[in-house]
């Protein structure tokens, strides 16, 4: 699968693996959770690492068991290829919020100390929990999240079989862009414009101008992208590849000169800041640039959004 310059000049192999749920049929509530590893070389294989089924999300960690002790012997004592050792790294553990938070034994994203990243507590606004800090935050380590530092952002268990690696439970742990920044903030965004309080909600002509933008957009979007634009009307129905495409490319095209300039400059901060951390040449050189815009970005959307 690989080409022989690659395997012969191979010293150390790096893995990433998912961990997620999924239904199987619209009609019963069973579901699996595939444990998916990839090898990340060119080209990536990606492989199921373990699979559990039930009739409902994991009750305990015991189906990551296997892939822990797995994981461990292949950390510790390399892989046998040819005659070489080739020395085996965990990249990273990809997760929605949901799975991340049942695979780390951790609190909810949605409760009081939520937060994997840091120790602030969250604040009820009567529909649901924020957390509204952005400056001068108590960041979580590998260490404090080991030694339990704070009680309330474990569940009552014996912790998360990941904390048997050698690996950061915090840094190794990345947040969900997909989620995070396309099915979320983006949306959330379009929605506000859409259906918000008035001040933030667009005309009707104003609506209609957005969608007749982007229908025209259509011809020009190569085919690398998955899909067309399609009309706002559609918004609920929109995948999460046609959020990205609106926050990284076409967003800053349908609504200059349409939207009101504070929330236009608003979503720019948003888009300026994702389109640099999706590149690896842009994020490794303007990174602290993009954390001073999406910095900027919540505090500017609590003026703006309420």
């Amino acid at each position: 699968m690989y080409p022989q310059s690659v395997l012969s000049n191979l010293r150390e192999l790096d893995i990433s693996l998912n961990v997620d749920g999924l239904p199987l049929f619209k009609s019963s509530c069973l579901s699996l959770w595939p444990v998916l590893c990839k090898i990340n070389l060119s080209p990536y294989s990606v492989f199921p690492f373990a699979l559990c089924c039930g009739t409902s999300k994991p009750s305990d960690l015991e189906f990551l068991d296997n892939v822990v002790r797995d994981l461990c012997n292949l950390m510790e004592n390399g892989l046998d290829f040819g005659n070489e050792k080739i020395k085996v790294t965990l990249c990273c553990v990809t997760c929605d919020a949901p799975a991340k938070a049942l695979v780390k034994s951790i609190k909810q994203y949605s409760g009081y100390y939520g937060c994997d990243k840091c120790t602030q507590k969250g604040l009820w606004d009567g529909h649901h929990v924020i957390y509204p800090d952005v400056s001068n935050l108590n960041l979580r380590t590998d260490r404090s999240f080991r030694e339990k530092t704070q009680e309330e952002h474990h569940l009552l268990s014996d912790g998360s079989p990941f904390c048997q690696l050698p690996i950061d439970m915090i840094k190794q742990f990345p947040i969900d862009y997909m989620h995070q920044c396309c099915l979320g903030v983006m949306r959330k965004l379009v929605i506000l414009w859409l259906r918000g309080p008035k001040g933030i909600r667009l005309s009707s002509g104003q609506i209609k101008e957005v969608s007749s933008r982007l229908v025209a957009l259509r011809p020009s979007i190569p085919a690398v992208f998955a899909r067309k634009p399609r009309c706002l009307e559609e918004i609920d129905r929109w995948k999460a590849t046609e959020l990205r495409q609106f926050a990284l490319y076409t967003g800053k095209i349908v609504l200059n000169g349409l939207i009101p300039s504070r929330l236009f400059d608003h979503f720019m901060l948003f888009s300026v800041a994702l389109s640099i951390l999706v590149s690896p040449a842009l994020a490794q050189k303007y990174n602290f640039y993009a954390e001073e815009l999406l910095t900027f970005f919540v505090k500017q959307g609590e003026l703006l959004y309420g």
